[in-house]
């Protein structure tokens, strides 16, 4: 099953979570970052980035 973004966003919030953060500026945070990845790549490179940034956020 590909990485996803909800994925990423649900990773972000429960590893601020873990951490005793905010979780709103969590998924802000990783929605700011999706924005950045979507405008900069495409296709098998957004997905490369999708999944290394989920394994970024579930296993930091």
């Amino acid at each position: 099953m590909p990485t996803t973004e909800e994925s990423i966003i649900a990773a972000a919030r429960l590893r601020a979570a873990y951490r005793g953060e905010n979780e709103a500026m969590a998924a802000a945070s990783a929605l700011e970052v999706l924005a950045a990845l979507k405008k900069s790549l495409s296709g098998d490179k957004y997905q490369e980035a999708l999944e290394k940034l989920y394994l970024e956020y579930s296993t930091s």
